[in-house]
């Protein structure tokens, strides 16, 4: 059997630390070499060691989902109750919450402070070229206010839960408007800042994606919190005859209301793991990860120096987060048809 140089498994696998591929038969006459579990950046398990960042989005968004739950089945198990008498047939969740107020507020401080970690984590490995870096300075301004909306958002959801609606009604409401308000515009930076970015990164097929899905996702939560608004101002919030209305009638729509509500805090669950997507890469361009893979590489070639193996799979990951292939080609094309 012939030798195989380090480049050669390279080229076969195309494993160049940023796209993947599925795997390409090698030379080799027993079959391709696969990458152990440890290297696949495609399995979850690999990113416990080379980027645990993925971990944030996903355990806010489950401790976000399991809450929600918890709270309807806790709802659902004292009888489904209207805990107030004004209250319509389905509760609003801060009701429940109300309620349930000591788990709610542990709920949200994890939610909060994984939430915050994700969206200062993608920054920072955009910062540091660990994910496609910004080109523009449009990029780096979106970034900065997702972060800053984030924040204000996050704190509005910890007050909305600490201040809950029974003791402190007016302010629960005016916290969740916050939140509701900043958490819409964190995502809608988000949003464009991935969109410009795959603009500058157009090779980057996942930034399309990821924009498109969240752009899914805010829209749909747009438009459920004005049919929240919508329904909630017609007999504001309350069960009871409201002018023309009936009881019956107002019990209804504010129902509807409240079926809304809880409609949107799911919908926020799935904005949460679509930031899993946005980190996903920073597992294949970890400089541990670079370097087990060139000491991966130089074993299936026979060879012991990977030293420099690792410092070029590491120069390759930045260049291509920082788009310098794209633009080189343009200043050749530019070149060319001068």
């Amino acid at each position: 059997m012939s030798s195989t140089s380090p480049s050669t498994v390279r080229d076969d696998l195309n494993l160049d630390g940023i796209e993947e591929h599925p795997e390409r038969p090698t030379l080799h006459a027993t079959g391709n070499p696969k990458l152990p579990y440890i290297l696949n950046t495609r399995r979850f398990g690999s990113h416990i060691f080379f980027g645990p960042y993925v971990y944030f989005p996903i355990i806010s968004g489950l401790t976000w989902l399991g809450g929600l739950l918890a709270l309807i089945g806790l709802w659902a198990a004292d009888g489904r109750p209207r805990y107030r008498p004004t209250q319509g047939s389905i509760v609003f969740v801060s009701h429940v919450a109300g309620v349930h107020r000591t788990m709610f507020i542990c709920i949200t401080a994890v939610v909060a402070a994984f939430w915050w970690a994700t969206v200062i984590s993608e920054r920072w490995l955009r910062h540091t070229n660990r994910l496609p870096s910004d080109i523009r300075r449009r990029e780096w301004i979106l970034g900065y206010c997702a972060i800053g909306c984030a924040f204000i958002g996050g704190m509005g959801l910890l007050l909305l839960a600490i201040f809950d609606s029974y003791d402190y009604s007016r302010l629960h409401w005016s916290m969740t408007c916050v939140f509701i308000v900043f958490t819409a515009l964190s995502a809608i930076c988000q949003t464009g800042e991935v969109w410009s970015l795959y603009k500058d990164h157009p090779q980057r097929m996942s930034l399309l994606r990821s924009s498109i899905f969240k752009l899914i996702v805010v829209l749909s939560a747009v438009l459920g919190a004005v049919a929240f608004a919508i329904l909630y101002g017609i007999c504001r919030g309350k069960s009871v005859a409201r002018g023309s209305r009936s009881a019956n009638t107002c019990n209804n729509i504010t129902s509807g209301a409240a079926a809304m509500e809880w409609t949107i805090a799911f919908i926020l669950v799935f904005y949460f793991l679509s930031l899993t997507g946005d980190l996903w890469g920073s597992g294949k361009t970890s400089p541990r990860y670079l370097r087990h893979l060139a000491q991966w590489e130089a074993k299936q070639a026979g060879l012991n120096r990977w030293n420099t193996r690792a410092e070029e799979l590491k120069e390759q990951a930045i260049a291509r987060n920082r788009g310098e292939e794209i633009m080189e080609a343009e200043r050749r094309a530019t070149h060319s048809a001068v």
